[in-house]
């Protein structure tokens, strides 16, 4: 019965450490949960920025290779080739305004989970406590007892004489 005790709760506190392990630890269910919520937000992100620099990269062939979209920068800037005449238009800006969103960053979230010191100490703890409910159980079944000194009793005369140790 003592070996069933103990395999018993140790079979428990195992068997809780691993439990929490797989599902709130360092690599559990919790923590791959947010890993793939990351990813997703990763992959959006990176679809966009991917847009941008396909934009920027025809932008760049168009100026390095057409000169009518060069010549068509140029007026929006106020220059003018010769022949052309400038014609100002009050209340109109000379040229378009157009800001490039470079993006923005995005930085990894924490990732929460249980440690592992922690998983194994909630098992260790499951066993202890299991274990003193078990031995607690057997003690008031009556399957273990206590050992108790009993002190021998001498009767002189009638009168119950205690053997004291002397000094």
């Amino acid at each position: 019965m003592k070996r069933l005790r103990f395999l018993t709760a140790a079979f428990a506190g195992t068997l809780c450490y691993v439990i929490i392990s797989v599902t709130a630890g360092r690599y559990g269910m919790w923590a791959l949960d947010q890993l793939e919520e990351q990813k997703r937000i990763l992959s959006v992100h990176e679809a966009s920025v991917e847009k941008i620099y396909n934009e920027l990269s025809m932008e760049k062939n168009a100026l390095l290779n057409d000169s009518s979209v060069i010549a068509a920068y140029a007026r929006r800037l106020g220059y003018v080739s010769d022949g052309e005449i400038l014609v100002k238009i009050r209340g109109l800006s000379s040229y378009q305004n157009k800001i490039q969103d470079p993006g923005y960053t995005v930085e990894e979230g924490e990732i929460h989970y249980i440690s592992e010191k922690s998983c194994k100490a909630i098992g260790v703890l499951i066993f202890a406590l299991l274990y003193t409910v078990l031995l607690l159980n057997d003690f008031a079944h009556g399957r273990i007892y206590l050992p108790s000194k009993r002190q021998k009793l001498t009767v002189l005369n009638g009168a119950a004489v205690y053997d004291l140790p002397q000094n």
